[in-house]
């Protein structure tokens, strides 16, 4: 049925999810050597590279980080600093 290949494919979509290189900016995260997502500030490793994971870890533990560093000049200086300051190679 149609309903059952469409849950098939959703799942390879979900297997096959690329890092984004915005969610850098936007959640303070890099790519590790296994392509999951490290966050910078605290440096959790995420099993999943899916944009809401990165931004539920990013506001419930970080807020202060966002309240500092609106989107922004000041965001994109800080999170450049972290990943200078990073052990982890980033993809």
């Amino acid at each position: 049925s149609a309903a059952s290949m469409a849950s098939g494919k959703k799942r390879t979509e979900e297997e096959n999810r690329e890092f984004k290189q915005d969610w850098t900016e936007s959640f303070a995260f890099i790519c590790n050597t296994d392509g999951l997502p490290i966050c910078l500030i605290c440096h959790e490793k995420l099993a999943h590279n899916k944009k809401s994971n990165l931004e539920r870890h990013f506001t419930t533990k970080h807020t202060q980080f966002s309240g500092n560093y609106p989107t922004g000049d000041a965001r994109k200086k800080t999170v450049e600093e972290l990943k200078k300051n990073n052990s982890q190679v980033p993809c």
